[in-house]
C-alpha cells in the first residue's frame, strides 16, 4: 500500500490533484488507515498513471478519467498489444476533436511508443483504409482521424532527444506521394534511437531530396512507397540520390518497396525497420 505522498512520486501528479481526481471524477476510491489516511494499492497507481499520460498529452481531465475509467483489466495470459480506449473508426467519424485526442492519446499512453506503432498503429491504418473505401468514412472524416495521429506522433517525435551527435538521415515520401503515418511512425522510432532524423514529409521533389541529403550531409535517406503508381517516382529519387557526393546510403520502405531497385529493403514493422537501420549505421555500414 502506498501513501498519497508516495502516489504523487510514483505518479508525477501532486498530492492536491491527486485529491482533485478522486473527488471529482472518481478515478481511484483508496482505502484508510486506522488513522484515516489515504492507501493506495498498485491497480490505483497504474490507474492513476494512465490518467496523468492522457492528461499530458493534451486531453482534458475529464475526457482523461473516462478513458481511464472505461478500461477493461487485461485477463492473465491476453495479448500485449495496445488497444485504443474506444474505436478510432467512430472517433473519426464523430469529428469531434476532444473524442479523437482522447482514443488516440489513451492508445498512446498504454505502450512504449515501438510497441504501439507495431501493432495499434498498423491495424488502424489498415482499418481506416478499409472504412473510407467501403464508404463508412467520408474523406474528410479519414484526414481527420489522419491528422489526430500525425499531432500525437509528431509529440513524441519532438519529446525524442536528439543532441546532434547521431548519424544524420533524411526520411520523407517521393513526389506525389502523401499516405505519411507509417513512415512517419518509423521516423520516430528512428529518433528514439538516437539517429538524427531529418524528416521531409510527403510529396518531396527529387531536386529536394539531392539537396536535403547534401545540406545535412546525411549518413541515409530512407522513402516510403505505399503504392504501386509511386515506383517510378520513388525509382527516380533512389537514382539521384545513389549518384550524389559523398555517397548516401538509400534505403526503401513500404508495401511496395520491391519495385524500387538500387536500394536497401526495411521490413514492415516501424521499430524493427528503425533498429535495422540504425545498429547498422552505428556499426558504420551502408
Amino acid at each position: 500500500m502506498y501513501t498519497v505522498k508516495q502516489v504523487a512520486a510514483l505518479t508525477g501528479v501532486s498530492e492536491a490533484t491527486l485529491r482533485a481526481w478522486e473527488r471529482r471524477y472518481g478515478i481511484v476510491a483508496p482505502t484508510r488507515s486506522p488513522g484515516g489516511y489515504r492507501l493506495y494499492d498498485d491497480e490505483h497507481v497504474g490507474r492513476l498513471r494512465r490518467m496523468a499520460a492522457l492528461v499530458d498529452a493534451g486531453v482534458p481531465a475529464s475526457h482523461a478519467a473516462r478513458a481511464t475509467l472505461a478500461e477493461e483489466p487485461a485477463a492473465p495470459g491476453a495479448s500485449e498489444n495496445p488497444e485504443p480506449d474506444g474505436d478510432l473508426i467512430d472517433a473519426a467519424a464523430s469529428l469531434d476533436p476532444a473524442r479523437l485526442h482522447a482514443t488516440v492519446a489513451a492508445a498512446f499512453a498504454a505502450a512504449p511508443f515501438e510497441q504501439v506503432a507495431d501493432h495499434w498503429l498498423r491495424s488502424q491504418l489498415d482499418r481506416l483504409g478499409r472504412a473510407w473505401a467501403s464508404g463508412r468514412l467520408s474523406v474528410a472524416e479519414e484526414h481527420f482521424a489522419s491528422a489526430g495521429l500525425l499531432r500525437a506522433m509528431a509529440a513524441t517525435f519532438d519529446a525524442a532527444p536528439d543532441d546532434g551527435s547521431g548519424p544524420n538521415v533524411v526520411v520523407g515520401l517521393p513526389p506525389g506521394a502523401r499516405h505519411e503515418l507509417a513512415l512517419f511512425a518509423f521516423a520516430t522510432c528512428l529518433r528514439r534511437r538516437g539517429t538524427s532524423v531529418v524528416y521531409l514529409g510527403a510529396d518531396v521533389p527529387v531536386d529536394a531530396w539531392e539537396r536535403a541529403v547534401a545540406d545535412r550531409r546525411a549518413r541515409a535517406a530512407v522513402l516510403g512507397v505505399t503504392a504501386r503508381r509511386e515506383v517510378p517516382k520513388a525509382q527516380a529519387v533512389v537514382d539521384a540520390l545513389r549518384a550524389v557526393t559523398p555517397p548516401v546510403s538509400v534505403w526503401v520502405g513500404g508495401s511496395h518497396r520491391h519495385g524500387v531497385r538500387g536500394a536497401h529493403l526495411l521490413t514492415d514493422e516501424a521499430s524493427d525497420a528503425a533498429a535495422t537501420l540504425h545498429a547498422t549505421l552505428s556499426a558504420g555500414g551502408a
